[in-house]
């Protein structure tokens, strides 16, 4: 599947693959925030509101696991540093997956969980991130 980060194809660019996992993160729903509850020693149990007007998404936390890959050493740390670049310049991370080219994934960058490099051409990352608004997937 085809990824694109901040308008720019991830594998063209960066060298950067996504796993499985992540897109299963990006699709995964986000949760409710808590209903409006109220419970009285005069009722039995409690009344929760569940009005579709005042229903609301919690924000959502996001693992993005890829791999970034390159052919030679020199090109592996360019693209390497580009990426950083990328993540860090505004920390906001716009992902579109090919699978869903309407929707767009808002993200905002919070911390690389791992990294681990192989060879010096091949690198994994566990991003960190979150998604504030779940509901604002427009492009």
């Amino acid at each position: 599947m085809n990824v694109t980060i901040n308008g720019k194809d991830a594998k063209a660019t960066w060298g950067i693959v996504f796993d499985s996992s992540s897109v299963s993160a990006l699709m995964t729903p986000a949760a409710m925030k808590d209903y409006i509850e109220n419970s009285s020693r005069t009722e039995h149990g409690k009344r929760v509101v569940t009005n579709s007007t005042l229903a609301k998404l919690e924000y959502k936390s996001v693992t993005l696991t890829f791999s970034l890959y390159a052919s030679t050493e020199d090109t592996f740390f360019a693209k390497y540093a580009s990426f950083c670049d990328e993540i860090q310049k505004t920390g906001e991370l716009k992902v579109v997956l090919s699978a869903q080219p309407t929707i767009v994934y808002k993200l905002i960058y919070k911390s690389c969980t791992q990294f681990t490099q192989y060879n010096n051409r091949l690198a994994k990352f566990s991003l960190k991130c979150e998604e504030p608004n779940p509901k604002d997937r427009t492009v």
